[in-house]
Order: structure tokens, then C-alpha cells, then sequence
């Protein structure tokens, strides 16, 4: 196998293994400045002129701020140079892909064996793990080699994923304990080995101001890497946030690189002239869904627009990667949004007033040329015709195209109150969907919730109920079984329902109080009413009876 590096995408000549910089083919003038090094790079495969794409991957050089000067040194005026001799180093060299699928590619394209030797020869982090105490005193490591966890996800699976070794943990923990001393510390517990009732979802429930947000914050800057943690956790390849509320405060993706940069960067004054579309192409570890557009404003338009990109994103991907994936993105967003939508086509708007309609029975869809009217949105069709939808079905068709779009393997969702706008029935489909998504990406979510529909999914030992008593937060599990409970029985325990005096109770309580019997009240209340009337009567001796009509 040779290697090259490659300045120009036209490499269909050279068979092997090219690195080209991540600007090449770009609209990019130059690479991208990871806090003071540059050095990320594409990969791609190259066999009987069929050019692969592999993915991005960092290639850290010891004593070395731009790797590219490394590949040069012999023949700097040549676009596309063997890199033969300077790979192979371990000494002097490691290389980390960026997401999971580089690896996943790999063990599509090469037998086990060459895996190896492949891995070996680009001095690949996690091949060579135990020289990790060794790369962490090189500069430029911690800071923007192994940047955040999703390094440390990739640096833990990546190469048994590369060997088809790898298989994703069924059982773990992520305990937040770095709270503020009025906060017990939290443990959510995740267990897929259950044959029913699997919890892959946790819930997180307590009145407004128990800090559920506070709570799904501060993961959020623990799971991205924003603050240390002293705890151990799992590690995510992604986390994402999904928020709807007008009155959220999560991070976006640009506030997420802020605090990075904060943290890691040498130069933050030039860091800061990097364009905020630039910015968010390296945050791929974390992306926002919500109201918020990049300046982190409210903007009720903007998930309009962005979930018409992402079907546009999603059929890119399908595109580049349909070649190794078993099913596309495409089929995954027809399947989940057929759940609670009747529709046989999703149609864009053009700038042109033309329509880009895309069948759902299709596998794979080439791309417009057209510009697609990305303010407009999309829109679902059935027989040729628009689908009017329910203020439920719009937040719909604004949540799933966005979330698998940007969602991987082994992901973390994060929900703030999904049900907000839902009709019951669509709280009963939000679950579905989510469980079918996580379920084709083996991810998890952690759900803040006000919904004893949603609750009613969860398995107790995944429901986390929050109190406040005396300036403290309490967490505790569900005292009863949560899965497949009747809602009264949720309602009551769960969410305390027991515990607040009724507008329903007062007026019956009121009406006790200036009347002898309850014979009147037999046909005007329900049985909940009818046995707190009973509780009232002070008179044991009496025995009250309601007859039917």
C-alpha cells in the first residue's frame, strides 16, 4: 500500500491511500486553524481509478503547528507526493479520525488483516494505545488533537470497530455530581438487556423550578467537554439538544466552540475572526435543535429553514455514503415521520417557484441543481397534494428531519419537554419515533418531561423525580412501577397530584360545608370527586350510597 499527500482532488491516478487537506474541494481558501494547528486532513481510497471517501482524521506532527510542512519537506512544488517514509513513526507522528463512520469505512473497504497493517502504518491513536501518555506531553494534543470527548469516544472504539471487534456497551451510568450544593447529585441508569421494557430512555421529572433544565445544562457541559468531570462516564459520539421551549437557555453549537475556544485556544483574537458557518463544521460533537438560530436569538423561522436543510444534508450523506451503509438516512426519516404522518412524497420549494418532490419509496435521490427556497421550508404530500398539519405535526417535521440528520451511532439525545404543543396522541407518538430512531442507531436520550403519557414508556428505575424542600433539590426513583401504569396511578405518585388541593375539591368541600347530604351531588361529579366528597362526611355511622339512573 503507498500513501500520498495531495494537493489536488484529481488523485484517480495514484493507487493508495491520499491525505488531502480538509479545504480542498471546498470553497475554503485555506485549512482549517484548530486553536494553532492545522492539521486535519482528508482521507481518501484510491483502486483502479474508483476514488473513496473515508472521512476526516487529525494527523498531529511532534514538533510540528501545520502537519501539511511535514508531508512537504522533499518535494514541496509536487501536488501529489508519497508520504511513505514519513509515516510509520510512531515517535513522531499519531493520526485520530474524526467520526466513528472513518473507521466503520475502513472495515468496509479492507479485509481484517490489512486493517491492521493499514492502522499500524498511519500510526493510528487507538492502534497504538499505549503510547498515549507518551502523545499527551506533545503540543497541540489535549487542545486540539483529542479536543473534547468525542476524541476520546473515537480513541476508545475506533480501532475495534475497525476490526468488526466492536459491540456497544447494554448496561451504564452517567452520574452528574458537579451540581450546586442545593442538588443532590443525579445518576440516570440505561439497561437494554431487559427483553421488555428496555431502558434506553431516562425521564426527568419535577415541578418548574426543580432545575430539570439546570440539570440537562450542566450534562451538557460535561458530556462536550466544556467542564471536567470527576466522575467516570459512557463516552457519546454526538450530543444533541432539542429544545422548543421559548423560554430554553441551552448552548448552540457556536456557543458550545465559544467556551472551547475559552478553554483550549492560544490565539483567541484570530480564533474569533473564523466564520461562524467554519466554526460549526468543528463542533461535531454537540449540535443544538430549537428556536435559537447561530447568534444564539429566538427566531421562530429558523427551524423552518433548518429542516429543510436537513433534508438536503440527509440525502447528501446518502449520497457519499450509500456505497457501505446498509440503509440510507432517507429511508430512516420515511420510516420514523410515517409513524404519525400519511404522505407519499416530501416536496422543497425552489427559488425558481418549481418544486424538488422526492418519492418516499425511493432508496436513494440525486440532488437538485436547483437553489432550493430553504425559508420556505418543506412540505409533506399525499397523490400530488400538500398535507395541511397540526401545530403537533409541524413540530414534528421540524424535530426528526433535524435529528437524523446530525445524529450517529452511539449518540445522546437530550429533549426538554417534547411534548409541549403535542395532542395526547402524538405524546404517545413522539415516543414511538424516538424509540425507533434509537433503536436504528443504538443511541439513548434523556427526556425533561411534564407527561404521564411519556412516563408511562419508561421503566421506574429510569424515572428520576425531583423536590424541592427547603432551598434543596432531592432525585429519587419512582416509588411504583412507571411501565405500562395506568396514567391515574402516575399522575397521583409521580407527579404528586396527590399532594395539591384541587379547585374541584374546594367547591365540594365548600358545599359540604353548607349542606347536610351529598345525595345531590351523585349525577354532578366523577368517581374521584364522588370519594373525596365521601372522605369529608364526618358521620361514619352514616352509610351514603350513589344508585345509577
Amino acid at each position: 500500500m503507498d500513501y500520498f499527500y495531495s494537493e489536488t482532488l484529481n488523485i484517480e491516478n495514484h493507487n493508495g491511500i491520499h491525505f488531502l487537506q480538509d479545504h480542498k474541494g471546498t470553497n475554503y481558501s485555506s485549512p482549517w486553524d484548530d486553536f494553532g494547528y492545522i492539521i486535519t486532513f482528508k482521507l481518501f481510497y484510491v483502486y483502479e481509478k474508483q476514488k473513496r471517501d473515508i472521512g476526516l482524521c487529525k494527523v498531529l506532527t511532534k514538533g510540528y503547528e501545520d502537519t501539511s510542512l511535514y508531508f512537504q519537506e522533499s518535494s514541496p512544488n509536487e501536488k501529489t507526493i508519497k508520504i511513505n517514509s514519513k509515516l510509520n513513526n510512531i515517535n513522531k507522528i499519531v493520526l485520530l479520525g474524526q467520526d466513528l463512520d472513518f473507521y466503520k469505512k475502513i472495515n468496509s473497504i479492507f479485509p481484517r488483516n490489512q486493517v491492521n497493517d493499514i492502522l499500524e502504518f498511519i500510526c493510528d491513536a487507538g492502534f497504538h494505545f499505549e503510547k498515549f501518555s507518551d502523545y499527551s506531553t506533545w503540543e497541540g494534543f489535549s487542545g486540539s488533537f483529542m479536543r473534547g470527548s468525542a476524541s476520546e469516544v473515537i480513541l476508545k472504539k475506533g480501532y475495534q470497530i475497525a476490526l468488526g471487534n466492536y459491540s456497544p456497551a447494554k448496561q451504564f451510568k452517567i452520574k452528574i455530581s458537579q451540581l450546586e450544593d442545593s442538588f443532590d447529585e443525579i445518576e440516570f441508569c440505561f439497561d437494554i438487556n431487559k427483553e421488555i421494557g428496555k431502558s434506553n430512555i431516562n425521564v426527568l421529572i419535577g415541578k418548574n423550578g426543580t432545575g430539570k433544565s439546570h440539570i440537562l445544562k450542566k450534562l451538557s457541559e460535561t458530556i462536550t467537554g466544556v467542564v471536567e468531570n470527576d466522575e467516570a462516564h459512557p463516552f457519546f459520539h454526538k450530543l444533541i439538544v432539542i429544545a422548543f421551549s421559548p423560554f430554553e437557555s441551552f448552548y448552540t453549537e457556536n456557543e458550545i466552540f465559544n467556551l472551547l475556544e475559552k478553554k483550549y485556544s492560544r490565539n483567541s483574537e484570530q480564533n474569533n475572526k473564523k466564520s461562524l458557518t467554519r466554526k460549526r463544521l468543528h463542533v461535531n460533537a454537540y449540535s443544538y435543535i430549537g428556536f435559537k438560530n447561530e447568534k444564539g436569538e429566538h427566531d421562530l423561522n429558523h427551524p423552518i429553514a433548518e429542516s429543510a436543510k436537513s433534508i438536503i444534508k440527509i440525502l447528501r450523506y446518502d449520497r457519499e455514503n450509500s456505497w457501505w451503509e446498509d440503509k440510507t438516512r432517507f429511508q430512516v426519516l420515511v420510516e420514523t415521520l410515517s409513524l404519525c404522518i400519511d404522505f407519499d412524497s416530501i416536496s422543497l420549494l425552489c427559488t425558481d417557484g418549481s418544486f424538488f418532490d422526492i418519492p418516499a419509496s425511493n432508496r436513494l435521490h440525486p440532488l437538485t441543481e436547483k437553489k432550493i427556497d430553504y425559508n420556505k421550508g418543506f412540505s409533506f404530500k399525499k397523490n400530488g397534494i400538500s398535507i395541511p398539519l397540526s401545530s403537533g405535526q409541524i413540530i414534528y417535521s421540524y424535530m426528526i428531519p433535524a435529528i437524523i440528520a446530525e445524529l450517529e451511532e452511539e449518540s445522546l439525545l437530550v429533549l426538554d419537554e417534547p411534548e409541549l404543543y403535542l395532542h395526547p396522541e402524538l405524546e404517545v407518538g413522539i415516543i414511538n419515533m424516538l424509540q425507533y430512531i434509537l433503536n436504528e442507531t443504538k443511541s439513548y436520550a434523556i427526556i425533561a418531561t411534564h407527561s404521564a403519557i411519556i412516563t408511562r414508556e419508561i421503566d421506574r428505575n429510569a424515572v428520576h423525580i425531583l423536590r424541592r424542600s427547603h432551598g434543596n433539590t432531592t432525585s429519587n426513583i419512582a416509588t411504583i412501577q412507571t411501565y405500562g401504569e395506568s396514567l391515574d396511578n402516575i399522575i397521583s405518585d409521580i407527579f404528586d397530584d396527590f399532594r395539591i388541593n384541587k379547585p374541584y375539591q374546594r367547591e365540594i368541600k365548600k358545599y359540604l360545608n353548607l349542606n347536610n347530604s351529598i345525595l345531590p351531588l351523585s349525577d354532578q361529579l366523577g368517581n374521584d370527586g364522588i370519594a373525596y366528597a365521601l372522605s369529608l362526611v364526618e358521620d361514619g355511622n352514616n352509610e351514603i350510597t350513589f344508585e345509577d339512573d
